[in-house]
């Protein structure tokens, strides 16, 4: 009898633990974070407000962000540049799928992740301040790694062509 209640107190206990464990979909959010702090990131729950195809309304969507804060602020630059990966009807044609509300040039290798991460991205916004790269962590480190040297170079970019 005595043995089945030690029995008992140690399930209890050792399921006290597993309950207070995060799941392994949380640990890998966290494992992200940290990589993204690491690589010079910053992560932020925030919600948004994209515009809809015909830019009539705009839709909030509940998203993480992962900045890069400039140093110094790019005067040069407007308020705000959105890339959607999707159409809205006044904004120009950047690359297949991809949509942007001024017209600049992207780098080859900005390209070739923007193409390749497509699915995964919700959308980039480039500020004078800030780049900020909006997506639902749906990958690993690499993809983290590939999706900052993004950011790091439309950080890169210091005006748009009037």
């Amino acid at each position: 009898m005595t043995a089945l209640i030690v029995i008992f107190i140690t399930l209890s206990l050792m399921g006290s633990a597993l309950w207070i464990m995060p799941p392994k979909k949380e640990r890998q959010r966290m494992a992200l974070r940290m990589h993204a702090r690491k690589l010079g990131l910053t992560v932020q729950l925030t919600s948004i407000d994209l515009p809809d195809k015909w830019d009539k309304s705009m839709n909030r969507q509940k998203t993480i962000a992962y900045s890069f804060y400039r140093l110094k602020p790019v005067t040069s630059l407007p308020d705000s540049i959105w890339l959607l990966p999707y159409e809205v009807w006044k904004y120009n044609a950047l690359l297949s799928g991809w949509w942007s509300s001024e017209l600049f040039a992207l780098t080859a290798d900005a390209q070739k992740v923007l193409e390749k991460y497509g699915a995964l991205l919700v959308g980039v916004k480039i500020t004078p301040e800030c780049v900020s790269l909006y997506w639902d962590e749906a990958g690993d480190e690499s993809v983290l790694d590939e999706l900052a040297t993004l950011v790091f170079s439309l950080a890169e970019v210091k005006s748009v062509p009037n």
